[in-house]
């Protein structure tokens, strides 16, 4: 890491811009939803069409919705938001051997976040591994991440991370 937010603080490279991304997500998902979030708010606004969600858990059980209904459905939340969907997760697309790309924004790897972010920093790619849920890294895979994780997701049948860290993209 050698760049530093507008406040100086040190954040992780930038991989593209969030139009850019939203862009790339839009080329295979048609459907998106999520809960607010800090590093992923500027990739919503170009995302069309998207369902903003008030829980995690209710954002992964409309796009189970979305998916039954057709579409190809992308989730973005934030790390912390896991605990509230592993069990909508497992009990819809694991059960019924159904695919989602999740859009995870890996909050709390920085020293300087919020103390709330500090565990789930260290716990995320740990949880993921033990649900059996692959980790695409956008920071090492660049844009191909996208593609790398909409196969697993869509072709594979899997639950899918595609983890984005603070900085990767302009927030």
């Amino acid at each position: 890491m050698a760049r530093r937010d507008h406040k100086g603080r040190e954040i992780h490279d930038l991989v593209c811009t969030s139009d850019t991304f939203a862009s790339e997500l839009s080329r295979y998902c048609d459907w998106f939803t999520g809960v607010p979030d800090t590093v992923l708010k500027n990739t919503q606004t170009f995302l069309d069409p998207y369902h903003f969600s008030s829980r995690e858990n209710h954002a992964v059980a409309m796009a189970f919705g979305a998916l039954m209904g057709g579409q190809k459905p992308c989730v973005l939340i934030q790390n912390s938001g896991l605990g509230l969907a592993v069990d909508a997760l497992l009990g819809l697309f694991r059960l019924y051997q159904q695919g989602l790309m999740l859009v995870v924004s890996n909050r709390g790897e920085l020293a300087w976040e919020e103390i709330q972010h500090q565990d789930w920093g260290e716990i995320t790619i740990p949880l993921l591994e033990t649900l059996h849920i692959p980790v695409v890294d956008f920071a090492e895979q660049g844009l191909s991440a996208v593609t790398t994780a909409y196969e697993r997701a869509y072709e594979r049948h899997e639950i899918v991370a595609l983890l984005v860290h603070r900085g990767n993209l302009d927030e």
